[in-house]
């Protein structure tokens, strides 16, 4: 299991740097949909995970974006949380 970790590690390493690239471009996306000088706010809006109030404020348009950037965020996390339970899970496997 030695040699077949860093593989693991580095295929979970590579999907959670995907999912969090396709939430920062799904965040660009909502912040071009908001109005000029209003852009700062919908970061923020994204950050505290206001989806009802952005999707109110900017129309449908940005629902399939805000969609998009939840699942991005839930895939980042659910990766990350995948490597630290198998990186300390080999920690309790013993070589054979």
């Amino acid at each position: 299991m030695g040699g077949l970790i860093h593989v693991v590690m580095f295929l979970g390493a590579l999907m959670a740097f995907i999912a969090w690239a396709i939430a920062g471009l799904c965040a660009l996306n909502v912040a071009e949909l908001a109005p000029k000088g209003d852009k700062l706010a919908a970061y923020f809006e994204l950050g505290r995970w206001k989806f009802a109030d952005l999707e109110t404020r900017l129309g449908p348009e940005a629902a399939p974006h805000l969609v998009r950037y939840r699942r991005a965020f839930l895939v980042f996390l659910a990766t990350l949380c995948a490597m630290l339970v198998l990186s300390l899970s080999t920690l309790f496997v013993k070589p054979a």
